[in-house]
């Protein structure tokens, strides 16, 4: 049985916009502010002196949406499962080492909600295309 055609256009906007839903959903429920607590609790232990300020939360978002929107791109327009992987792994890799790079210039980390949103974000890329024709595939 062959795959069904991809429409990456309205699946990007789908996967990227419903992780953006499920980013702000963790934010207004508060379940981001937990973690993040735990996180610049471990950073405050860390050893670096002084006082770490909350980054503007439009800052996060400046980073989270064009991310989102680029890693469902990149995984929708790759071929192969292990670039998808690979694209996956490091943009998680790139916004969990937000907190070390913050905390150095002062800031506590807030990253529950982008991360969050990158998970959601890949999985739902990755089921979508192993379930449709990979780009350059010829139909039928």
């Amino acid at each position: 049985m062959s795959k069904p055609p991809a429409h990456p256009g309205a699946a990007l906007l789908a996967i990227a916009g419903m992780s953006l839903v499920v980013a702000l959903a963790l934010e207004i429920m508060g379940l981001s502010r937990k973690f993040d607590a735990l996180v610049s609790q471990w950073i405050s232990g860390s050893g670096l002196g002084g006082e770490f300020r909350q980054l503007p939360s439009y800052a996060v978002w400046l980073w989270v949406i064009p991310l989102v929107f680029g890693l469902a791109a990149g995984m929708l327009g790759s071929r192969e499962n292990w670039r998808r992987a690979v694209l996956w792994s490091t943009t998680l890799a790139l916004t969990l080492a937000w907190i070390p790079v913050l905390a150095l210039a002062g800031y506590k980390a807030t990253v529950t909600m982008p991360f969050g949103a990158l998970v959601w974000c890949g999985l739902w890329s990755m089921i979508y295309a192993t379930r449709h024709q990979e780009p350059g595939d010829q139909p039928g």
